[in-house]
């Protein structure tokens, strides 16, 4: 299957995966078999964001041989979640 995405669209993506990956994995504290299939798939995304021109907000680390979201990427999304963690705390 091939996607083709602007890289408005590969940004939004991210960070739909950056949310969802957290809302899925957070509060886990042992991997299972969605945990690792997510983690696959996020890989398989995140190898794009240098050709996205998105090395701002996912690196590649060499010695883990893996894709992380960065500190600047953490900042952009992170108030998404705060959001749902204040909606939460109030319900």
């Amino acid at each position: 299957m091939k996607i083709e995405l602007t890289k408005k669209e590969y940004k939004t993506l991210l960070s739909i995966m950056y949310c969802g990956e957290w809302l899925l994995n957070s509060h886990k504290t042992s991997e299972d078999n969605l945990s690792k299939e997510t983690d696959n798939l996020e890989q398989n995304i995140f190898s794009f964001a240098k050709d996205a021109g998105l090395e701002k907000w996912i690196e590649y680390d060499a010695k883990m041989g893996k894709y992380f979201p960065t500190a600047d990427m953490d900042d952009d999304i992170h108030e998404f979640i705060d959001s749902y963690n204040l909606r939460q705390k109030i319900e």
